[in-house]
């Protein structure tokens, strides 16, 4: 989907619901990554080396579907085989092998089937490889990529080793969009949402007959959809339907589902039209804020068992950004875009986000325009760091609560002890220690009567300024 942000938007303030307790330290393990094309390039040791350096935890590679691009499927193809010769996995293992010697996990992502893997009658106007993927198709392919990459496949470029396992699989980007998934409609009737239970299933069934405890993560769906029939279902339609649930008065109600949707991760990408506390227009799309639309979702189909497994599943946001001013004209300034990011990461996690993957490490060139490029890195394109990099290494965030009191949000880029720091005149005065593990979030009340001035410190980093006004 698009990521641009349209003109310089001044940050819009808002006070959210604090859920918890708040006198105290409440830490919870927040997983940190990026999403970005770079990795499979030929700069992809640099910016997976500049992902380490920011403080990542997984990094999300799209290797796609790389099955023979025929009409038909290759007579004595073993689509099920990793080793089939009519595969060819060489910049997916090249990416996947650098990215776990420096310390990363990795989620597999793919969009887009063969030809011979979609069903017949594909119309002119269809997005190739959007139609109606072959559900038989992707349990192969998931069974292939499942025992590639489960730890115990020989390296084809060094014997006697294996290649690395994956953290994690992701099957398809936005289904919600009729650009990656068609018909979104069909008679009248949402389409895409049982299409891609389907597929979902079918990926699923093909990942855990090789590996039962390998992790399958659900397409992110993109945050904005169309009223009525159009190219885009709204997020919280899609997912209703895919978890097969109904609306039933002012609540949910299980709706008739002879195959419920199987999957570990559910995820999201919640892009925002202004700032992270701005919410989405339409009560079916999804932005920033307004995670906790999806959460209700999922919790009540775990109540009604029309998600399986009968566990509690996570929530991961597998692409969200801000493009930034430098470079992009079109972008917010570039002290506000680190501002958004760290406010981003805090509205998510407190909306139940476990992981969340900031899209690109680092800005695209301008080819063959900034609107349709990215520029939403921590690090320019040159390698130099923006703010944003400290913000996301190191996130301190605060919201007033009443007219004493702030809440301090944060996460701690190391283990130790961690100094929360109030601006005394031209002086930094400690109002809170606390004692930290890496990459832990924490939840604290401090005052803050009038406009107060915040930074954290550890093990000699310190986090960028927040001013609460």
């Amino acid at each position: 989907m698009s990521r641009r942000i349209r003109g310089q938007i001044r940050l819009v303030c808002a006070t959210i619901a604090l859920v918890g307790t708040l006198g105290t330290a409440a830490a919870r393990a927040l997983e940190l990554g990026f999403s970005d094309g770079a990795y499979k390039g030929p700069d992809a040791q640099a910016w997976l080396q500049r992902s380490v350096a920011a403080g990542a935890d997984i990094v999300r590679i799209d290797i796609g579907w790389d099955a023979p691009d025929t009409a038909t499927r290759p007579a004595r193809f073993d689509a099920r085989n990793p080793a089939d010769p009519n595969y060819n996995f060489t910049s997916a293992d090249a990416a996947i092998r650098l990215a776990t010697r420096l310390g990363l996990r990795v989620l597999v992502t793919f969009t887009g089937a063969p030809p011979w893997a979609e069903g017949p009658g594909r119309p002119a106007g269809a997005t190739p490889g959007s139609w109606r993927p072959l559900p038989s198709a992707l349990e192969d392919y998931g069974a292939a990529l499942a025992e590639r990459y489960s730890g115990r496949f020989r390296d084809p470029l060094t014997p006697g080793r294996t290649l690395p396992r994956v953290a994690a699989f992701q099957v398809w980007n936005e289904p919600n969009l009729s650009f990656y998934l068609s018909p979104q409609w069909s008679n009248g009737q949402a389409a895409a949402p049982v299409l891609y239970r389907q597929m979902l299933n079918a990926f699923y069934r093909g990942v855990k007959s090789v590996d039962p405890r390998a992790i399958v993560v659900t397409a992110g769906t993109a945050p904005f959809g169309d009223l009525g029939e159009g190219h885009r279902i709204p997020p919280v339609v899609f997912w209703r339907d895919v978890l097969c649930l109904k609306n039933a008065g002012s609540g949910l109600a299980a709706a008739s589902c002879p195959d419920p949707a199987h999957f570990d991760v559910l995820a999201h990408h919640p892009y925002a039209v202004g700032s992270p506390t701005t919410p989405a227009l339409d009560p079916g799309d999804v932005s920033i804020v307004d995670l906790g639309k999806l959460t209700t979702l999922l919790r009540a189909a775990e109540r009604f068992g029309t998600t399986l497994p009968r566990e509690r599943h996570p929530l991961w946001i597998t692409e969200v950004d801000y493009n930034s001013y430098p470079p992009d004209p079109g972008g917010v300034p570039i002290k506000e875009q680190a501002r958004w990011l760290e406010q981003t990461f805090a509205v998510l996690s407190r909306e139940g986000a476990q992981a969340i993957f900031w899209e690109q490490v680092g800005d695209q060139p301008p080819i063959p325009t900034y609107g349709a490029t990215a520029q939403s890195g921590v690090y320019f394109l040159s390698g130099r760091p923006k703010p944003a990099l400290t913000a996301f290494r190191f996130p301190l965030v605060a919201w007033r609560i009443g007219r004493a009191g702030l809440d301090v949000w944060g996460r701690a880029p190391v283990s130790g002890r961690l100094l929360v720091e109030q601006l005394a005149g031209s002086r930094w005065k400690t109002i809170r220690t606390l004692r930290e593990r890496r990459h832990a979030t924490f939840l604290i009340q401090v005052p803050g009567p009038g406009p107060v001035d915040l930074r954290a410190q550890i093990a000699g980093q310190t986090s960028l300024v927040w001013h609460a006004g």
